[in-house]
């Protein structure tokens, strides 16, 4: 039988109605201004709500009621269909649910979280270089903050269900972190990579699962930043200077031991000293940036020409088989000769710096290096610009400007011999420097075989005639 209700209500729980049927406590019937009939108001659990935030709304970001007319303004016929619409609601959202837990199951976070693990894992069993620094990459490749992989919205649906255009959609949304000095093709491949490496794991509990296919990528290639030759002279000049002239000098072990030094102090006499050899390793053997922390002198040894040294790098980028690299200067082999004199074995760059155990990379050499660089430019007169310069840059100038002065060696067959030397390809040679080189040549050939034309030259004063 209905119960008898209080007069002018507003807000009645549909268990007072004494309507019979399985129905959540919190079911109720309302009134509201805007309409003669009643409404029904429920709020579903919060784990059990599958609305965006579960419900939670505005300022206050406080969960809301779900609520439907009843379509009728009789209490007792709103308390029996909102019975019936909150059962349907249950059942919709329980297959919501259930669907929502099927995707989780094969969204590319599960494939993720997976590849990453085993990865780490496999790395570290290796004893593979820079896991941390990997490590940290990775993880801004899937977390990076409105560019992560992670945020994507086709990253949340079934890997069976990712689409080519959903890959149009995260390279629009990559285009927009674009400025005039990055186009984002680097950003670009990198993402498509590990994107492709989660499907491919994904590929063992979807065997047939195909990969989208990818937009293509454009890049435009600007001319790496180096040093012209007045420049670099003119910064181991200044180094030299800095060092009170002691870089240059053929100290003992002992001597170079005694050079002023100050561990909380970059800017010392030592330092300097280091920061000149580092400085020339980078420019006879044209080593990467990341050698650097790791070179030890017993790497070295002389060749059978006197003016020949030959750098072993025992421990290589990638874990790749040893490599060696040979001077192609003629005064690298003096200049390496006076670094071993005063180092004669252990690191060669700021030898009194930390390593961490099986992992030199990780220190914090390159830091040192880098701000002694960029201090000995702005120290030059008048200053070289530094702003953007690191040890990279030494590289980039000694490819460069080696290229150069010996113009056959971008020519085949010395381009290859000259590119694995310096552990490059043929192809980096080509696309980074070469084709700088040829370009300004022409041009300045150019200028000095056209004439000027006489519309383009300073307007004579006329005569008065």
């Amino acid at each position: 039988m209905p119960r008898s209700l209080p007069d002018n209500w507003s807000n009645l729980s549909v268990s007072d109605l004494g309507i019979k049927g399985s129905f959540p406590n919190n079911l109720k019937i309302k009134r509201v201004a805007r309409s003669e009939n009643l409404y029904a108001s429920w709020l579903p659990d919060i784990e059990d709500d599958t609305r965006p935030n579960q419900g939670r709304s505005g300022k206050t970001n406080k969960r809301v009621p779900i609520e439907r007319s009843m379509r009728t303004s009789d209490t007792h016929e709103a308390g029996k269909r909102a019975v019936l619409w909150v059962q349907d609601l249950q059942r919709a959202q329980k297959e919501q649910r259930e669907a929502q837990e099927q995707v989780q199951e094969s969204c590319l976070g599960v494939y993720w979280d997976r590849w990453f693990t085993n990865e780490c894992l496999t790395r570290e069993q290796q004893g593979k270089r820079n896991l941390t620094r990997w490590r940290r990459d990775e993880l801004l490749k899937w977390e990076g903050a409105t560019y992560g992989i992670q945020h994507q919205p086709w990253a949340k649906k079934s890997v069976e269900r990712i689409t080519a255009g959903d890959f149009e959609d995260y390279w629009s949304v990559l285009d927009q972190r674009r400025t005039t000095t990055n186009d984002m093709g680097g950003t670009k491949a990198a993402q498509k990579t590990l994107i492709r490496k989660l499907l491919k794991e994904a590929r063992k509990d979807f065997p047939h699962l195909g990969i989208p296919d990818f937009p293509p990528i454009t890049r435009q290639r600007q001319q790496v930043v180096h040093l012209k030759r007045d420049q670099w002279d003119r910064l181991l000049q200044k180094v030299v200077d800095l060092s009170e002239g002691a870089a240059r000098q053929h100290l003992s072990q002992q001597q170079y031991q005694a050079l002023h030094f100050s561990k909380a102090k970059r800017k010392c006499q030592r330092n300097w000293v280091d920061l000149y050899d580092a400085l020339n390793l980078l420019w006879f053997f044209h080593l990467r940036p990341e050698d650097l922390p790791r070179l030890r002198a017993e790497w070295f040894s002389e060749g059978a020409d006197k003016e020949e040294i030959i750098c072993l790098l025992k421990e290589t980028k990638g874990n790749r088989p040893k490599q060696e690299t040979r001077n192609y200067r003629p005064d690298g082999a003096t200049n390496w000769r006076r670094m071993a004199q005063r180092r004669p074995k252990g690191y060669l760059v700021f030898p009194h710096l930390t390593r961490p155990i099986g992992n030199p990379a990780e220190s914090s050499v390159l830091d040192n290096f880098n701000h002694l660089l960029r201090a000995a430019l702005d120290a030059c007169d008048p200053p070289i610009t530094s702003n953007g310069i690191t040890a990279m840059t030494i590289r980039h100038t000694a490819f460069r400007l080696t290229l150069e002065e010996v113009p056959s060696l971008g020519q085949s067959p010395q381009i290859a011999t000259f590119a694995a030397n310096g552990m490059t390809s043929v192809e980096m040679l080509h696309q980074t420097y070469l084709r700088f080189i040829d370009q300004e040549e022409t041009a300045q050939k150019v200028r000095q075989q056209v004439k000027p034309s006489a519309w383009s030259l300073s307007r004579r004063t006329l005569d008065a005639s």
